[in-house]
């Protein structure tokens, strides 16, 4: 607590409480405010993409990022090289059910206020389509693994939970495999006519525990931001939304609207977020730790990340037959054949 206090004395903030919230942020209470002090992951390499993100906020007035305090020396955070902390308000979040609207129309507002388009080179699309040819081969290999997996659980007299579980699923993992196939192919066959390409501020780590709800939506700990493409950010949150919860899916599909009203999507970077979440690799890999004994887990959380996992791609699957039915005007089907 005394380096926290070394700390917050950098800020000029003299607490009457402190309270160590999670493993890196603390509670800070002073006489008249509350404060979060964030012991950070930043290093030399990372910290001026973070700096980035306040010059943006305030140049473009994002309200939704939430601000942090300048120190006695005018800098954003304090501390040395090992350890970097930065002092922002507390928010006080009043709802525990995330506001799925709220947050797909705060994050396309951000997107669409940075965004940036970039003219592709031929170079460049010959080296995005060799990448992609480079991936459909190993989707190819993983799923040729997938089935080797399953013929040997199903040749055992007695099989483990996770080998019937893996069994159990192997039917919707195919689906998400056969849909990712004609996805790829369908964005391969399109890639020739993409010339621009759009990036914008990306939070870089968008889950649940960096979204707040008190006055406004606000979004936190920017440390992993970059500039990107925005399905970067909606993978990450739909992937972490239907990993830990199985009661969101219609949701997060009802009220995607909301993202495209702020922040309209092309058709070619739907097709890639369809393929961004129907990715089984995650899947394949927790198959191999089991299959090599590698895991330090327990079989019951071995099979608790399965199912979590298994929900994902089910969720991939569903978000790939919504984008074909809302926004693409040639049916799945149509496309492949054209």
């Amino acid at each position: 607590m005394e380096n926290v206090r070394g700390i917050l004395e950098a800020f000029r903030v003299y607490p009457v409480e402190i309270e160590k919230y999670t493993d890196r942020v603390y509670y800070v209470k002073s006489n008249n405010q509350t404060y979060a002090l964030k012991k950070s992951i930043l290093n030399n390499d990372t910290l001026p993409f973070w700096h980035d993100v306040y010059r943006v906020a305030q140049a473009e007035n994002l309200q939704h990022i939430i601000p942090v305090y300048i120190n006695h020396r005018g800098d954003l955070y304090a501390g040395n090289e090992n350890e970097v902390y930065y002092l922002t308000p507390w928010i006080e979040s009043h709802h525990r059910s995330l506001f799925i609207d709220k947050v797909y129309q705060t994050l396309g507002y951000i997107h669409a206020k940075t965004r940036k388009i970039h003219t592709l080179t031929e170079s460049s699309r010959e080296q995005s389509r060799e990448s992609f040819l480079i991936y459909q081969k190993q989707i190819y290999d993983l799923r040729k693994a997938l089935l080797g997996h399953v013929e040997l659980f199903e040749s055992r007299h007695f099989m483990s939970p996770v080998e019937l579980l893996v069994c159990t699923q192997y039917r919707d993992i195919l689906k998400a495999f056969f849909l990712m196939d004609r996805r790829l192919e369908q964005y391969l066959e399109n890639q020739s006519t993409i010339s621009e390409w759009q990036v914008c501020l990306c939070h870089g780590n968008l889950s649940g525990s960096h979204i707040l709800h008190g006055e406004r939506t606000f979004f936190i700990n920017w440390e992993r931001s970059k500039y990107d493409n925005p399905i970067i950010d909606l993978s990450h949150f739909l992937k972490d939304r239907t990993l830990h919860y199985d009661n969101e899916g219609e949701a997060l599909l009802s009220k995607f609207h909301n993202y495209m009203d702020e922040n309209k999507l092309l058709i070619h970077e739907l097709i890639l977020l369809c393929i961004y979440l129907m990715d089984p690799s995650q899947y394949l890999q927790a198959i191999e730790r089991y299959v090599n004994d590698s895991s330090e887990d327990s079989t019951i959380n071995q099979v608790i990340q399965l199912q979590r996992l298994h929900r994902q791609l089910l969720f991939g699957i569903r978000f790939s037959e919504f984008i074909e039915a809302e926004y693409e005007m040639v049916s799945l089907d149509e496309s492949s054949e054209i």
